[in-house]
């Protein structure tokens, strides 16, 4: 009867979480920033029978002799693997490329539930209070709507990292196996992903030490892990040459983020270290401040007192997601600083959520212990800035997909009447401008001169430039180059379009 009641829960949760997801991702007229774009146009190709195929240069780290060209070089394909099945299903839209982020987001509230119930098996209300901590989180939301890879990734790695500590408090090498198999697929979700299996293998080694048991608790991790990545490392040999076409080192020499679109300049740890060693410390801490921000942001309130209840109590369940969560903030800021600061803490940190969450109802029920009154006050404070946070953050996003939708609409009418079918674009939004007009795009070389654009433009055979926001230099460099080769042919407040004037 309990594990029934347990199950009935969990579908409840289920059904609530994925409800308010959706009401969210109906109100979503664009896909929010450049990559949601990217995986739903990877997936409408998948699902046409294209391929893993994209029709953007988005960066030039891996060089590609024309626009069109095999995709996924520096993003993972889960995102677009789990789209393409619905849009072939169901019809291509934005809504339904956002189920399956909508339904993984969803998943999350039932896996937080049974943490916590692992944790209090005699205490259902601490599962009960964690999971609603989920519910309807302002970021959580917005990731499962946004048709990205923070969604998918966050319920693949909460998974791995829950069925590995099973495995090590058990003891199981079908755990173990299955732990290995979805550390495999977080890493097809996100590169980050890769921390969870090396996680997991030294919990391992820590809590069982060098015995026969544990040397076959890694095997079996290791089989499983290596069967999602040792497909997509094949398929990348095959396609590209290399494991990894953008090696990480490449990003991880980036001086700032305009640097990893410069065209024919790859970015090196050379190049990095000549700026002196207080740039490069600096960074770092600035990336480490801001991995501390987002923590807070993302798993508001509880984020900020959910970690002591993950300290107060000395199991495998609890200590795995702690130490995932501490390991990926420090290293996303000290290894990829610049990328950390454009998003990549943001879009791993949804897999630590269900363990903040258990944390702080753990610590709420401590307090209750000793006073009811103090205890419920925090829970009522808890809730009420959950629904403030998502009162105020969910309107501004969903008046700025409006306004991309309108900009990208009035772009795609001005280009289908003045460019030729299949004519290349350079866009600080290039996979935007893909998304809502089909015209192959290039990024613009944001942190380098005209003469860069002009030679990324020649190389390609393209004629416009598209500024639908400021980056970098620009629009301000194509400002001083007027009347020198460069027109600005189309003007409003959200959208530039110059043209590039060939002699």
């Amino acid at each position: 009867m309990r594990r029934g009641l347990d199950t009935w829960i969990a579908l409840g949760l289920l059904v609530a979480g994925w409800a308010i997801r959706l009401a969210f991702a109906t109100r979503l007229e664009f896909p929010p920033l450049d990559d949601p774009a990217f995986y739903v146009q990877t997936a409408r190709h998948l699902a046409a029978g294209r391929g893993l195929v994209s029709d953007v240069l988005w960066s030039y780290q891996f060089p590609f002799p024309g626009v069109t060209h095999a995709s996924h070089e520096y993003w993972m394909p889960i995102a677009t693997f789990l789209m393409a099945p619905a849009i072939k299903a169901f019809g291509d839209s934005l809504l339904v490329a956002q189920l399956p982020g909508t339904l993984c987001g969803a998943l999350l509230v039932p896996l937080t539930y049974f943490l916590g119930r692992l944790m209090k098996p005699d205490d259902r209300r601490i599962a009960l209070g964690a999971a609603l901590m989920l519910l309807a989180g302002a970021l959580p939301v917005y990731q499962a709507a946004s048709t990205d890879s923070a969604a998918p990734f966050a319920v693949l790695g909460a998974s791995a990292l829950l069925t590995g500590a099973l495995a090590i408090e058990r003891r199981s090498g079908w755990l173990s196996l299955l732990a290995g198999l979805l550390g495999g697929l977080a890493y097809l979700a996100r590169s980050d992903g890769m921390l969870i299996p090396l996680l997991v293998g030294a919990f391992i080694l820590l809590n069982l030490r060098s015995s026969r048991r544990s040397f076959a608790l890694l095997v079996l991790l290791g089989i499983g892990c290596a069967v999602p990545m040792g497909s997509w490392w094949l398929r990348n040999l095959h396609v590209f040459g290399a494991l990894q076409p953008v090696p990480p080192m490449t990003v991880a020499a980036l001086q700032d983020y305009a640097q990893m679109f410069n065209w024919n300049d790859p970015s090196t740890l050379a190049s990095l270290f000549s700026r002196g060693i207080k740039f490069v410390v600096g960074l770092r801490f600035q990336a480490l401040w801001h991995n501390l921000g987002v923590w807070l942001l993302i798993a508001f309130p509880y984020g900020i007192f959910g970690w002591l209840g993950l300290l107060r109590k000395q199991r495998v369940m609890l200590t795995l997601g702690l130490a995932y969560a501490v390991v990926l903030m420090l290293s996303s800021a000290l290894v990829f600083s610049v990328p950390t600061l454009a998003g990549l803490f943001y879009h791993s940190a949804g897999a630590m959520l269900p363990w903040l969450a258990v944390g702080a109802a753990l610590v709420l029920s401590q307090i209750a212990e000793r006073r009811r009154s103090a205890a419920f006050g925090l829970c009522a404070a808890t809730a009420v800035l959950i629904i403030a946070q998502a009162a105020l953050a969910w309107p501004p996003a969903i008046e700025d997909s409006a306004e991309n939708a309108a900009t990208f609409a009035e772009a795609a009418t001005w280009l289908k009447e003045n460019t030729e079918p299949g004519e290349p674009v350079i866009a600080t939004q290039a996979h935007s401008l893909n998304y809502s007009s089909g015209q192959p795009g290039m990024s613009l070389p944001a942190g380098q001169d005209v003469d860069s654009v002009r030679s990324l433009a020649e190389s390609y055979d393209a004629r416009y430039i598209l500024i639908t926001e400021r980056f970098g230099r620009y629009p301000d460099a194509l400002d001083e180059h007027l009347g020198d080769g460069i027109e600005l042919v189309f003007q409003k407040p959200r959208l530039l379009i110059y043209e590039i004037v060939r002699p």
